[in-house]
Parts: structure tokens; sequence; C-alpha cells
């Protein structure tokens, strides 16, 4: 069973940047390095694709406190961005 998983987008290929859609790792993995080597291979793979950066969104209120992670592998902040959200119920409920 892996420890955890990456998964890579091709949203921001306009930018020439290789994008991490989600990064899991299994609450006994954390810690333990397997986020920061999923980055570090990811940003391989996008090196090797002649990609200029790497980017992702970040949740702040994670409770796993992701951002630390984040920095330790070289990646800072360049924007912060407010989502907005409707409940829209579904017909017939």
């Amino acid at each position: 069973m892996p420890a955890g998983a990456l998964q890579s987008s091709d949203q921001a290929l306009e930018q020439d940047q290789g994008w991490v859609r989600t990064l899991s790792v299994l609450p006994a993995y954390r810690r333990h390095g397997v986020g920061a080597a999923l980055l570090r291979r990811a940003f391989t793979v996008y090196a090797a694709k002649g990609r200029r950066s790497a980017g992702l969104g970040v949740d702040l209120a994670n409770p796993t406190s992701p951002a630390t992670l984040y920095r330790s592998v070289g990646l800072g902040e360049v924007r912060w961005t407010d989502m907005c959200e409707r409940v829209v119920p579904a017909a017939g409920v």
C-alpha cells in the first residue's frame, strides 16, 4: 500500500508551470519525508518537461499545517485568494 500520492494537472501550462493538484500522505507516514519526496519527484518531472516553475494551492485551514512542508521544499507564497461557495440544492430534494 502506498504511503502517499501526488496528482499533477496541466492547468497552468500557459504559465509554463507544473501544477500539483493534490498531495496526500497517510497519517502514519506524515512528518517522515514522504510528502517532500513526492514534491521533489514532481519538480524533477516538471523540469524534464521544460516547465520553469511549479505551483499548488494551499488550504490554510488544513489542520496538518501543509505550508511548513511546502516551504521546506522551496515553495513560497505568491498570492492570497479568497474562495466563495454557495450550496445549490439538488432538484427534487
